[in-house]
């Protein structure tokens, strides 16, 4: 459970905090939509996990002109900007929006072409880390491509003084005072929770998928494309 208030302030002021938190965000979300143009360009069946204000929705629609879209958003603030979104896409023939978490979903093994999850993972602690990201990738049917972005810190670089720097200063830089720079810095791993890459690698390997392509990364921020075998 995340310990954010997505149903309160947090919520109200997603859009905004999102870009102030996380680097690259809008390139995370062209990118992601670009790769999966380029390897799921024909898929009919897509689960999008944890939405949030559905942002990656307008190239996700592009990307893959002929597929139907379930969005899983829990949070029922999330979920009326999700509606919002889909409203103002003319969307609602292509999206089904249902309001409740991946565990409670109960879909069956390999129903989708492609799963995306954006900067979901690090919001919950790690052992439900890996229960998530073992659920999703047993969605993916033969030639799916789970697209998955996160906080996840660099093995080794955790506390690597150079890049915590450069972090404070992108921060200062777009206003963030001290006080909140400080509060923000210390929910590392007690508020949002680094992603292992290791784990990503374990998870793709276990489940049977080919091994996990790197995107892009930013900090402490990546973007992966994990693709099942199509036999």
């Amino acid at each position: 459970m995340s310990g954010l208030d997505f149903d309160g302030d947090y919520g109200r002021q997603y859009r905004q905090r999102i870009r102030l938190s996380i680097p690259a965000y809008d390139a995370v979300l062209e990118l992601g939509a670009a790769a999966l143009a380029a390897k799921t360009p024909t898929a009919r069946q897509v689960l999008v996990v944890g939405p949030g204000a559905a942002e990656e929705l307008p190239g996700l629609l592009q990307a893959m002109p002929m597929a139907r879209f379930t969005l899983l958003e829990p949070s029922g603030q999330m979920a009326e900007f999700c509606r919002q979104q889909i409203a103002s896409l003319h969307a609602g023939s292509r999206c089904s929006l249902q309001q409740q978490s991946l565990a409670g979903s109960g879909f069956d093994p390999e129903a989708f072409d492609a799963v995306v999850c954006h900067h979901v993972l690090h919001l919950l602690p790690p052992q439900q880390q890996q229960q998530d990201l073992a659920s999703m990738l047993s969605q993916l049917a033969p030639g799916g491509c789970l697209l998955l972005s996160s906080y996840s810190e660099p093995s080794g670089q955790e506390n690597d003084p150079s890049l915590l720097e450069i972090i404070k200063a992108r921060l200062r830089m777009l206003g963030m005072d001290e006080a909140t720079l400080e509060l923000f810095l210390s929910g590392r791993n007690k508020v949002v929770f680094s992603l292992a890459e290791e784990l990503i690698q374990q998870q793709a390997q276990a489940s049977g998928c080919a091994p996990p392509q790197v995107l892009l990364r930013a900090m402490f921020n990546g973007l992966w494309l994990i693709q099942r075998p199509a036999t």
